[in-house]
């Protein structure tokens, strides 16, 4: 859903072509945008124009689009003129800085990609988040799992930093990350699985993770960039049985 709350629309992609726009108002599908070539992985709504929504898919291609629009779509990211996606396989994260200039997109070939919206050709930033011949560390497979990252300022306040925090995806851990440099400034390892999601909770200073152990981590971000991880780690808790012999 907008951020920004000029319109009751939720964008939802499946393992279809098509994105699928719903009026929360009345429950009826608004508009649907044939996206992709297979199933459209990740949406995200742009913070600062209501209308601009971004689609990334199995099909590695990066899209904006404008919903006011008979065509819809805008651009693709990546080199139109040497027929480049913006990935080398499935996109299944996206996420937009709060400015709305930058987009960050996460994929399966381990890397994660910043664009300049203004100039989509060529990503500013590229993270690399795991080796291109790792596997997950997870039975189940992620070709068909989403991953959500986190975004903020830097927790000291003094600069103005943007720290993105996302998942690995080849290890258990979260990279944290100037999203700006590319520089990966620590990473978080509390899970048994791969991570799925991060949120980030700016009124306390906190980052919660989730993974496929089952596990919510809190993490106090004031901390997060000098102490140790048993520091870091506030506060657990799993919605499986506690083990008695543990």
């Amino acid at each position: 859903m907008s951020p920004t709350g000029a319109h009751a629309l939720i964008a939802a992609g499946c393992e279809s072509p098509y994105i699928r726009l719903c009026d929360l108002r009345s429950g009826a599908f608004a508009q649907s945008l044939l996206a992709h070539e297979s199933a459209s992985m990740a949406v995200d709504w742009s913070p600062v124009d209501a209308y601009m929504l971004a689609s990334g898919g199995t099909d590695g291609r990066l899209q904006l689009w404008d919903i006011r629009q008979a065509g819809s779509h805008v651009c693709d990211f990546g080199n139109s003129e040497s027929n480049t996606c913006a990935h080398d396989g499935s996109i299944n994260g996206l996420l937009f800085t709060d400015d709305g200039q930058r987009l960050v997109s996460a994929g399966l070939d381990h890397c994660a990609r910043v664009w300049n919206t203004a100039s989509p050709q060529t990503p500013t930033v590229e993270i690399q988040t795991g080796a291109e011949n790792d596997k997950p560390r997870t039975s189940t497979t992620l070709s068909t799992k989403t991953v959500e990252m986190a975004l903020t300022t830097a927790t000291d306040g003094t600069t103005s930093t943007k720290v993105l925090f996302i998942p690995s995806t080849s290890t258990c851990e979260v990279l944290v990350v100037d999203v700006c440099t590319g520089e990966v400034i620590t990473r978080l390892d509390a899970h048994f699985a791969s991570v799925t999601c991060a949120a980030w909770r700016p009124s306390f200073g906190e980052l919660y993770t989730g993974g496929a152990d089952s596990n919510v981590v809190a993490w106090s971000m004031h901390e997060v960039l000098d102490s140790t991880q048993a520091a870091l780690r506030t506060n657990a808790w799993s919605d499986s049985e506690p083990d008695d012999n543990v």
